[in-house]
């Protein structure tokens, strides 16, 4: 199992640089960023500067949507990402939140359809196999590809189950996000739909990425209580109820929050919901609940954000236990 350190396009320009300059040294397996619709930072061009900046580590993008960015400017983006660190680079690709692509006004009826058709437009241009390509949902008219790629790895970042079925079937590895359960769920039903089709799961990657907080003093329990908070109102509720949380417990947790704000809510969070939202502890407890999660198959784990209280010494931290204990 693999320690790498995931950041948002919300990150400060600093603490982005920080990561680049440490990354190599806290012999890190990877990095991957996220879109925050919206936010200040550009995620090819920050990206382009994790890539640029660093020798060893692979350079993930987990994820953008190809609902919100024109797939050809994904498909170019990602070409030259891959031409400027060979082998480093992976694309990841999910429909994105519901209330970001509705305040944007963007039809999300068919997400199987899109991310299917959008994965095989992607690997069609990096080929360069056809005079040009239509697809009218995703907004491309007699496009012509004018460049070949090397095959560029794609992660998919989704939790619906006909999606995770998508996943095993097109993509070389997912980026899980969740509860337990629902993380052993979705690698069990990617793995049997991977063997269904006489596709090898030992070749598709398994990511685990959730909200993770090192604790030293109260300041960081109490960062650790908002942001499962915001965990609780940002996850369907399938995948809530999935691991033991009633619908009382999620409708008390989402009115409190509209009606009271989040200091108020994060004070009333029990520990059993902490617990199944995010993991948290000292660099040793973090270490040890991630490798927990190989037992069930995962490969990868990511740590952060929102990381704790000192966001660089916590990866600091976390990153050298994770070295020692390996």
């Amino acid at each position: 199992m693999h320690l790498s350190i995931g950041l948002t396009t919300s990150i400060s320009a600093n603490r982005m640089k920080w990561i680049y300059e440490n990354a190599d040294n806290l012999r890190l397996n990877g990095i991957w960023i996220g879109e925050d619709i919206g936010r200040p930072q550009e995620i090819f061009t920050s990206t382009a500067l994790l890539l640029l900046n660093t020798k060893n580590v692979n350079i993930g993008i987990g994820v953008t949507s190809p609902l919100i960015r024109n797939i050809t400017t994904i498909a170019r983006a990602s070409s030259t990402l891959s031409e400027i660190a060979p082998n480093r680079f992976r694309m990841g690709l999910g429909i994105g939140g519901i209330q970001d692509l509705t305040s944007l006004g963007i039809p999300f009826k068919r997400p199987v359809n899109s991310m299917e058709r959008a994965v095989e437009i992607l690997r069609t241009i990096w080929v360069n196999n056809v005079d040009s390509i239509s697809n009218e949902e995703l907004g491309i008219h007699n496009y012509t590809a004018k460049y070949s790629s090397k095959r560029i790895p794609i992660f998919f970042g989704v939790r619906g189950p006909k999606l995770m079925t998508l996943a095993a079937s097109i993509a070389d590895g997912v980026i899980l996000s969740g509860p337990r359960q629902f993380v052993e769920k979705s690698i069990k039903l990617i793995k049997e739909k991977r063997n269904s089709l006489n596709l090898s799961s030992e070749k598709f990657h398994f990511v685990l990425w959730v909200p993770t907080i090192l604790i030293r003093k109260n300041e960081d329990l109490e960062i650790v209580k908002k942001t499962v908070a915001i965990v609780a109102l940002d996850t369907p509720d399938h995948i809530l109820e999935m691991s033991g949380i009633n619908k009382s417990e999620i409708f008390l947790i989402r009115s409190e929050m509209k009606a009271h704000g989040i200091e108020k809510v994060a004070e009333k969070i029990p520990d059993r919901i902490i617990d199944l939202l995010c993991i948290s502890g000292d660099a040793d407890e973090i270490c040890d609940k991630f490798e927990s999660y190989s037992s069930l198959g995962i490969q990868e784990v990511v740590f952060g954000p929102p990381y704790g209280k000192d966001a660089r010494k916590s990866m600091a931290q976390v990153a050298q236990t994770w070295s020692k204990n390996s």
